[in-house]
């Protein structure tokens, strides 16, 4: 095994990935890019994948059955050929080749030679929660104001565990929390079309939030209309398992929401352009009833899975009550095309017509959604620009605001009866 300059362990794509694992295994003695295999006697030993120049995770390097399920996660927004590339290399490393496969590789190394992993570690915690010593995977994903580590854990057999997520900054401590609590409130209900992970545990270790959630096992995906129904009918169950009856747009909780997060606004221009499009969409659209339910906030193929003819649903940090049927819908299809083509205006107005389609029609319901969505997804974007890693959303939470703007200014009378 060739270890890197130490320089190399620092810089580069790989930074954020190993100062996570340093803040993971606190008492280890530190963590090294290397190539080649073996490693040190005691040590924890992750393959980087697809390579250290383009890092998306780690995974561990044994037993390889955990290697090999790492990368059989899917999503409805993963394409055939990603679907066979993963099945290849899973299938690689399930007959023990990540060393040829996979070359680069972090070494968490023991606090001493000969050490064994440290008692205080990420691992050890997760271990005493699930009542058996466990390997783990790791990603972080993309820079922004809630990125947090996202963790599979798996047995000594390599059979995977639970998913695990850290709120290792207070951005992503309150957004842990809130899942927490989503999956607290889910589990209330019995879903006939719907799939949602269990709550295992939720606490603090090293004084970072860690919630523990149960694994949903996926498959190979496929689209096409039974896929759409599929989803219609999950999210529409979502929804009636929460009513909150019918009331005005401005009376529902979702509008109070808004009406309170506009005043968080720090940048005072940005919070006068945006109660004024809220004003605006309130004075249109405030006095007309709404049927009110339940929306998960992020609804997006890479946050969903179809199993045994079941939608399932991950990451419900953005789970909320009181809100107008068809958010979700709204936020799917825009984010869908956005992912595809970029944010611009005219992709956002698109995206709005595939989730509402007569939006534009003065007096139409869709309407009042398209408006409704707009003013949600803008504070998103423009509260999370102003938090940490909000660099990376800023230019997005400005077009979201540019259109919000177009759109609320048009004429038109409030929605038909």
């Amino acid at each position: 095994m060739t270890l890197q300059h130490p320089a190399a362990t620092t810089a580069g794509p790989m930074r954020p990935l190993l100062g996570t694992v340093s803040d993971l295994w606190p008492d280890s003695g530190g963590a090294a890019l290397c190539r080649g295999g073996g490693g040190h006697e005691g040590g924890t030993e992750f393959l980087v994948v697809p390579s250290a120049r383009a890092p998306r995770m780690l995974i561990p390097a044994r037993p390889a059955a955990a290697a090999a399920a790492s990368l059989r996660r899917y999503s409805a927004a993963i394409s055939a050929r990603e679907t066979a590339q993963r099945l290849v290399l899973s299938a690689g490393l399930a007959a023990r080749a990540g060393q040829t496969l996979l070359p680069d590789r972090v070494m968490v190394r023991p606090s001493s030679p000969g050490g064994a992993p440290g008692a205080r570690d990420i691992g050890a915690y997760l271990g005493g929660i699930l009542g058996q010593p466990v390997s783990v995977s790791l990603t972080i994903g993309p820079v922004r104001a809630n990125r947090k580590p996202v963790l599979e854990a798996f047995d000594g057999r390599g059979r995977p565990l639970a998913f695990v997520k850290v709120g290792d900054s207070a951005t992503a401590a309150e957004h842990v929390g809130r899942e927490a609590e989503a999956l607290r409130t889910l589990s209330r209900d019995q879903f006939a079309t719907l799939a949602v992970p269990e709550l295992i545990s939720v606490g603090s270790w090293r004084d970072m939030t860690v919630l523990v959630m149960s694994v949903l096992p996926t498959g190979p995906q496929a689209g096409g209309e039974r896929f759409r129904r599929l989803r219609s009918a999950a999210l529409q169950e979502l929804s009636a398992a929460f009513p909150a009856g019918r009331m005005p747009l401005e009376q529902t909780p979702f509008w109070a929401a808004l009406r309170y997060g506009a005043q968080e606004l720090g940048d005072s221009g940005l919070r006068a352009a945006f109660t004024d499009a809220l004003d605006r969409t309130g004075r249109r659209f405030g006095a007309v009833p709404v049927n009110a339910g339940a929306w998960h906030g992020d609804c997006t193929p890479w946050n969903m899975a179809v199993r045994r003819g079941k939608l399932q649903l991950w990451d419900w940090e953005r789970f909320e009550l009181g809100v107008p049927v068809g958010l979700d819908a709204v936020h799917y299809a825009l984010n869908t095309l956005v992912r595809v083509r970029g944010a611009t205006t005219g992709t956002v107005l698109a995206g709005l017509r595939a989730g509402a389609p007569r939006f534009e029609e003065p007096g139409s319901a869709d309407a009042l959604l398209a408006n409704a969505y707009l003013c949600s997804i803008t504070l998103r974007y423009l509260r999370g620009a102003e938090g940490p890693g909000g660099d990376a959303i800023r230019e997005k939470s400005l077009i979201m605001l540019q259109v919000l703007q177009s759109v609320a200014a048009r004429p038109g009378g409030a929605v038909r009866g």
